[in-house]
């Protein structure tokens, strides 16, 4: 599943701190995933992207470059913040 959180105004140091902060949140929760072998609870992968609006920027930028990063964070290793 995906899901967007938008921080108007955030700047790329605090969305990422805001991502980081949701992820260890959902780790904490130790929620069983049989399915997660790594590690055996649900954990999430996140990207980050920030985008300062113009006529230049087409308004899906933002949604396709948090896709890269998430994309990304799963190449990565999973439960993992990238952007």
């Amino acid at each position: 599943e995906e899901f967007a959180v938008i921080l108007p105004g955030a700047d790329p140091a605090a969305a990422r701190t805001v991502a980081e902060a949701l992820r260890r949140r959902i780790e904490d929760l130790a929620l069983p995933h049989d399915g997660n072998e790594a590690v055996g609870v649900v954990t999430i992968s996140l990207g980050v992207a920030t985008v300062t609006p113009s006529h230049d920027v087409a308004p899906t930028t933002l949604v396709e470059l948090a896709d890269q990063q998430l994309y990304r964070a799963k190449a990565g290793g999973r439960n993992r913040v990238e952007g």
